[in-house]
């Protein structure tokens, strides 16, 4: 692995580090606080939740105090250390105590830069700061190196940006989970003569739909239980600027009626107020539903759909961008390696080849997590195919299977025994769906598992019966 540090590390401060999880196409950062001791696992009670089949329910302990330290708590899949090397470092130069197997049951110390492999999990632990993980708020755009185009298609796509940033024209960015619509945006904000002011980055999946309209409005002191002072909304926060309203097709009906509102008359009514609000900011969405298809099943109002595509830009995905692989994958991994301080290790043929022919279900988003993982899980300076970790995927989709009934589900060994009847009629079957839900408290993949089938499959029967998306925890 390459050199990560140079001298001994200080001992651990309160606040001072903090754990990063790349996690399938996801990464996650946890602060640590002195004092902690963290499960992590698969369990739901679990303070560092990994939700991956190859992490046992309590598959390891975090211990933050004058050292941190980690204890495999005797799991399946064992967990791995990748040491990041020291000047004090005993190692020989083979550094072959580089990918160590943790004893069950015994603390051992880390330092940051340290990278643990739980079950197929990488977890960094890194000092804080360090993350690319950006929060959901309003900020002021920052200076940024340009995107990486090559390929003819989005070329295209950034030149209607350009045209369109010059106007306040509302703009619809379409495209699949991963592909680049945030990047998007943000070219566009900075483009724009906006770009001294705020760009507020929302996902409308990611807030509760009790705190959506609150935290998009805004509220008046005592407008609801638990509202002790006057609020002001994101909108109104984002005064001069641009607000991007990522995954708009999970708005509920209710708030899509009000955004319009929004959208038409550039004013905002505070939750619990009755005076509206002129704002000055520029609307950009982003979706990766098919939103004429929604208008027609009723799930997206129409005539909010017409006020935000006045331009519509679309993203191939990464698998039609054959051309732009390698400079991504390059431009991330010398990005990453410029912010923890690290030489860029060099990629090999044959871990290009690997990424060439990888489909890219989680488009660019998983090839940056791809490329980070492999930078700080590399030895002597080379990324083999060893460190191209990628996930699998099913080019040809199978056929949707029954779902299971819930009441056959044993909860102790967690095995379903699917019917070999029909499902009989569909009442029967939106009836499964919403008990497992409930069972499951709204977790999609923990309910689809127990209705014996996968997670798109369950998706595409909330969508089949227009039963509402249980929003994320």
């Amino acid at each position: 692995m390459s050199e990560l540090l140079t001298q001994p590390p200080p001992p651990p401060r309160e606040g001072n580090f903090e754990l990063a999880v790349y996690m399938r196409q996801q990464s996650r950062v946890y602060g640590l606080t002195l004092g902690n001791v963290l499960e992590i696992g698969r369990a739901a009670d679990s303070q560092i939740r990994l939700d991956d089949p190859s992490v046992s329910r309590n598959h390891a302990r975090l211990y933050v105090g004058s050292d941190i330290e980690i204890e495999d708590l005797g799991s399946a899949n064992g967990t791995t250390l990748v040491r990041a090397p020291s000047l004090e470092d005993s190692r020989d130069d083979t550094g072959s105590d580089a990918h160590r197997p943790l004893d069950p049951n015994r603390r051992t110390p880390l330092q940051p830069g340290d990278v643990l492999r739980i079950g197929a999990v990488i977890v960094v632990l890194q000092r804080k700061g360090r993350s690319s993980a950006a929060e959901v708020k309003a900020v002021e755009s920052p200076a940024a190196a340009a995107p990486v185009l090559v390929d003819v298609e989005m070329r295209r796509a950034y030149e209607l940006v350009a045209r369109a940033a010059a106007s306040d024209i509302s703009v619809l960015i379409l495209g699949e989970t991963g592909v680049g619509k945030e990047v998007t945006a943000e070219q566009l904000h900075r483009s724009s003569p906006r770009a001294s002011g705020p760009f507020l980055r929302l996902n409308c999946a990611a807030l509760p739909e009790n705190l959506l309209e609150s935290e998009l409005f805004g509220h008046e002191r005592g407008a609801f239980t638990g509202a002790h002072a006057t609020k002001v909304g994101l909108l109104e926060a984002t005064e001069g600027g641009t607000v991007f309203l990522d995954e708009i097709g999970e708005l509920p009906l209710g708030t899509q009626a009000k955004l319009l509102r929004v959208l038409e008359e550039r004013v905002v009514t505070r939750v619990g107020s009755t005076k509206p609000r002129r704002i000055d900011v520029r609307f950009v969405t982003a979706t990766n539903r098919d939103l004429s298809k929604e208008v027609k099943t009723g799930r997206f109002r129409g005539d909010l759909y017409y006020r935000i595509s006045g331009l519509v830009v679309r993203l191939p995905p990464l698998r039609q961008r054959q051309s732009e692989i390698e400079p991504l994958a390059r431009h991330f991994l010398d990005a990453f390696c410029r912010r923890s301080g690290q030489p860029v290790p060099e990629l090999l043929e044959p871990s290009l080849l690997r990424l060439m022919s990888h489909d890219w279900p989680g488009n660019v988003r998983e090839l940056k997590n791809v490329m980070e993982r492999a930078a700080l899980l590399a030895n002597h300076g080379v990324i083999t195919e060893e460190e191209i970790l990628l996930e699998h995927s099913n080019p040809e989709p199978e056929p949707e299977p029954e779902l299971a009934d819930v009441d056959d589900f044993d909860s102790d060994t967690a095995v379903f025994n699917v019917p070999a009847a029909g499902l009989g009629d569909h009442r029967g079957e939106r009836d499964r769906i919403v008990r497992a839900l409930e069972l499951c408290g709204g977790n999609q993949t923990r309910a689809a598992k127990m209705l014996g089938v996968s997670r798109r499959t369950l998706i595409n029967r909330l969508e089949q019966f227009n039963l509402p998306r249980p929003k994320k925890q």
